[in-house]
């Protein structure tokens, strides 16, 4: 083409020198074919020049000395701008790969970072380094020699995989400061036994027998291997180049690093794990102590009282004292059994036996009960007759209202306690509330947490308790299938509302129009 456009230009046109024509076909072929075609075009310029156009023509002699000048320099030029055209195009794809190469390992990247778990990137890893690495197989194995590593993930998961005696393993760097690739061959002893004539062993090198090639990039990080990353490649195909090369080396090392990372995060967890059982067992003594000292001293002080042979006591004071242990005794007992019971709620071990019961049958003994223990302070108690019965563990119930009456006694001696319920959709909800001091609205969230003491408005006058009363409270109503929660009370005070459920005919709905309205909070005139 470029021969029939330079007749065009020299007999059409009339320019004596059409050379310059056939600089295009150089360009032309050197952007797009590389150097060497470049400068094949180049020499082919020369010749079909010189024999066209260079007097005689349809020869390649030349018979003036200048056209021989001319046509060297022709030359130089076109070999010139065919190789600078050449560079062109290999700076292309020079780019077209690292753009490639970048968005490859942006995509490992992501997958590393997104994924929980190093485990669970590898999988992941595998496919994309098999697409985008043009690897025909890769899997990821895990162990600190070859012999003991566990594979975590195959790109072709239940294929077997194939012999890795005869491998290319890939080195950090080399003279230039690249990754480069090395031939490993393991040589192995076969044993007499592995003969029927009973030789002697002797060594025998793998064969290089398999069409494929098996390529190992350890996964190393600060010396320590932790695994290798395998991928294999048909003989037939070309050999990784740069770019292929330092993309699995970038797999293998930000695999390595994920790997740290979960190992680091493991220890991290597990000594925060002991840091946290360390501190609970050190608030669990801090919370318990004072009130297992107090019952304990009230005891011996009652006791010691009635064995001194020097102090004379009356028949009145002496059941005082008896009702002053036995009162201390059953504070010591609810004591313990809300801290076994803390531990069986921890444990998921609580397993109520549901019957159905009149609320205020359960509400009444409790409050009775519990009168001499409350006294100065008022309990009011106001349960409406019409009430439904609530399908509930009547212990745990009993040990719900005395952990809420024990609580408000506490926090707002002197004070007035009112016990109050009203039905609510397919819930009772059953509310202890006090006039004392109040608890802060940012405490409100956390009273159910177990050790959690909050802090008092003024006026109080109490020290706190175990912080275990509330926790058990909520443990044993989400046992019931019911739930716990805190609020301001209407005597200004704190409220603490616990739902139980009730007896309801299979498939009836909920109001739900009731269970919003159960937010509110429950006052005299409502119950």
């Amino acid at each position: 083409m470029a021969t029939v456009l330079a007749a065009l230009v020299r007999y059409q046109l009339g320019v004596p020198h059409a050379a310059t024509v056939y600089l295009l076909a150089v360009v032309a072929v050197g952007m797009g074919y590389g150097s060497w075609m470049a400068v094949t075009t180049s020499l082919a310029s020369f010749l079909l020049y010189d024999f066209f156009f260079i007097r005689p023509v349809y020869t390649f002699s030349v018979a003036a000395p200048e056209e021989w000048l001319d046509l060297l320099l022709f030359l130089v030029v076109a070999i010139a701008i065919g190789r600078l055209s050449a560079l062109q195009l290999e700076r292309r794809r020079e780019a077209e790969l690292r753009s490639a190469e970048a968005r490859a390992m942006f995509a490992m990247i992501r997958d590393i970072a997104t994924a929980t778990t190093a485990l669970e990137a590898a999988p992941l890893l595998a496919y994309r380094l098999s697409r985008e690495g043009e690897m025909a197989r890769v899997w990821v194995g895990l162990g600190t020699s070859i012999s003991e590593e566990r594979v975590v993930a195959d790109s072709q998961p239940g294929e077997p995989r194939p012999s890795v005696a005869s491998r290319w393993t890939l080195h950090s760097s080399s003279a230039d400061g690249q990754p480069s690739w090395a031939k490993v061959r393991e040589t192995f002893v076969v044993r007499p036994r592995d003969h029927p004539d009973g030789r002697e062993p002797r060594l025998r090198q793998p064969h290089d027998d398999d069409p494929q090639t098996i390529l190992r990039v350890p996964i190393a990080v600060g010396g320590e291997v932790m695994g290798s990353l395998w991928a294999t490649r048909p003989h037939a195909a070309p050999f990784p180049g740069r770019s292929h090369t330092r993309l699995v080396a970038a797999a293998a090392d930000q695999l390595g690093q994920s790997l740290v990372r979960d190992r680091l995060a493991a220890e991290a967890t597990a000594s925060e794990v002991a840091r946290q059982g360390d501190t609970l067992k050190s608030a669990l003594l801090e919370s318990v102590s004072h009130d297992l000292r107090t019952p304990l001293a009230a005891i011996r002080a009652a006791a010691g009282n009635l064995m001194d042979p020097d102090v004379v006591v009356t028949p009145e004071e002496e059941r005082a004292a008896a009702h002053s242990i036995d009162l201390e005794a059953q504070r010591l007992s609810r004591l313990v059994r809300n801290m076994l019971d803390l531990g069986r709620i921890e444990g998921g071990a609580l397993r109520p036996s549901l019957e159905l019961y009149d609320l205020a049958d359960l509400v009444d003994p409790v409050v009775e009960r519990l009168r001499p223990a409350l006294a100065p302070s008022e309990v009011k108690v106001a349960i409406p007759a019409d009430l439904p019965a609530v399908q509930v563990d009547g212990m745990f119930v009993d040990q719900i209202l005395t952990n809420l009456l024990e609580n408000a006694v506490r926090y707002a001696p002197d004070k007035l306690i009112r016990v109050s319920a009203r039905a609510v959709g397919d819930r009772v909800l059953l509310m202890v509330e006090d006039a004392g001091p109040g608890v802060p609205a940012t405490a409100l969230p956390h009273l159910f947490e177990r050790f959690y003491r909050a802090p008092r408005g003024q006026g109080s006058r109490s020290e706190g308790g175990s912080g275990i009363g509330l926790a058990v409270v909520r443990g044993l109503a989400q046992a019931m299938g019911g739930s716990a929660e805190a609020r301001p009370s209407t005597l200004g005070g704190l409220a603490v509302v616990v739902r139980l459920p009730i007896e309801r005919t299979p498939g009836a709905p909920v109001e739900q129009d009731a269970v919003e309205d159960a937010g509110g909070p429950v006052s005299e005139e409502n119950t």
